[in-house]
């Protein structure tokens, strides 16, 4: 039954309130459990969402909220209850968080458009890729091992929402990975009318799989070859449609519609050199759109890297060699993303004709972190002094 508010009645939200939806949502689609009498089950939770808002790891919050328990204490149970067999649990689970923070227009309608993409994070242990789950990967960070994650989102009433994520394997394919996000979403009954990938997933397999699967789909095409290949494509005035045929390297052939788009950079308007034109290459899956549509709709796909900056503020660190529990810390960041926004379509609306809005100031990202430090420092208590181990000699 919908809610009549007048007057002083209007919902707030405050610190507590916050983490106890936050803690409400792990306790139910990821049971952590702890009988210690100094550890309990809510306390995992809430040290884990500690890690999280902290951008930390478990020794560092353990050690700043004065009454937590050891981070020893809690790394023995997370180890005990996050192994590498249980992964396809953990990611399903981890999914029902997300989904349980989707918007009802999307739960009604189904998402209108989709953009896949992958996230990495860097590896710097010394196992071997077997027993780690790391998977190899351009130079980045010092490192050229990563922790990597599948993530589907959506833009509904410009706020991403996170569809699913998908922890991804070493010995996983494109195609695999791909097909394991969109058969998720398609069994949560979530109608795609149009999906993105960028160039990462550009191959005659990925192809082949959405042309059987008649899903509409715009994929960014590298632009290779010295002057064969897709290079050969990059000539004229004017942007045009064509067809191309694409080999794989089993020798596996496909024909794809192609929108070569030819784009003017904006250096003219800023004045520092000569404006120049360059080349942008898309392959259309059952779309028969014109290049500059496509141009225009390919950039909404650029905010799922707004997505992956947000979630990195609510992103974990840890050193453990679980890649069980560098999943969970990965998931979590998602999850919490998705619970601030739901929280600012709940508490954030502005009446107004023609439509409400949301007033973001009032609960900014920052603000939604600060409300959780806050009430879990009111919890614990926090470090505000300490003893020096011997009087200082000057």
């Amino acid at each position: 039954m919908k809610k009549n508010y007048c007057g002083d009645d209007k919902p707030k939200l405050d610190d507590a309130e916050v983490l106890r939806r936050a803690q409400a949502t792990l306790e139910k689609h990821l049971p952590l459990e702890a009988e210690g009498y100094c550890c309990t089950s809510q306390t995992l939770s809430q040290v884990l969402i500690g890690v999280g808002v902290k951008h930390g790891t478990i020794e560092s919050v353990s050690a700043e909220l004065a009454d937590a328990p050891d981070g020893e204490t809690i790394r023995s149970y997370l180890h005990e209850q996050l192994r590498v067999e249980d992964l396809p649990r953990l990611e399903r689970q981890l999914n029902a968080a997300l989904a349980a923070h989707w918007p009802k227009k999307l739960r009604r309608s189904g998402a209108d458009e989709v953009a896949m993409d992958v996230h990495d994070r860097p590896d710097y242990g010394k196992r071997e890729q077997a027993d780690g789950l790391w998977v190899r990967g351009g130079a980045k960070d010092g490192t050229t091992r990563f922790y990597r994650v599948a993530t589907a989102y959506a833009i509904v009433r410009g706020q991403r929402v996170t569809l699913a994520i998908h922890f991804v394997l070493p010995p996983e394919e494109t195609v695999a990975v791909l097909a394991e996000r969109w058969q998720r979403l398609r069994q949560r009954a979530l109608r795609i009318s149009c999906l993105y990938l960028d160039k990462g997933f550009a191959s005659v397999a990925v192809f082949a799989y959405l042309q059987e699967r008649e899903q509409p789909a715009l994929i960014a095409c590298p632009i290779r070859g010295k002057q064969g290949g897709t290079r050969a494509l990059c000539q004229g005035q004017e942007s045009y449609r064509t067809e191309h045929r694409f080999k794989s390297g089993s020798g596996e052939l496909f024909t794809a519609q192609l929108s070569v788009c030819r784009v003017l950079t904006t250096a003219k308007r800023t004045g520092r050199h000569k404006r120049q034109a360059t080349w942008l290459l898309f392959v259309r899956i059952h779309l028969d759109w014109r290049p500059e549509r496509c141009r225009q709709r390919y950039r909404k796909r650029f905010g799922i890297e707004t997505s992956y900056r947000l979630a990195n503020k609510l992103l974990g660190w840890t050193t453990s060699p679980n890649p069980a529990l560098r999943f969970v810390l990965l998931g979590l960041g998602f999850v919490l993303l998705n619970l601030w926004v739901h929280l600012c379509w709940e508490f954030t609306q502005v009446a107004r004709r023609g439509g409400r809005m949301l007033k973001a100031a009032l609960l900014r990202q920052q603000r939604f972190i600060n409300f959780l430090i806050r009430a879990l420092e009111r919890l614990y208590g926090y470090v505000s002094e300490i003893t020096a181990p011997s009087v200082p000699l000057l």
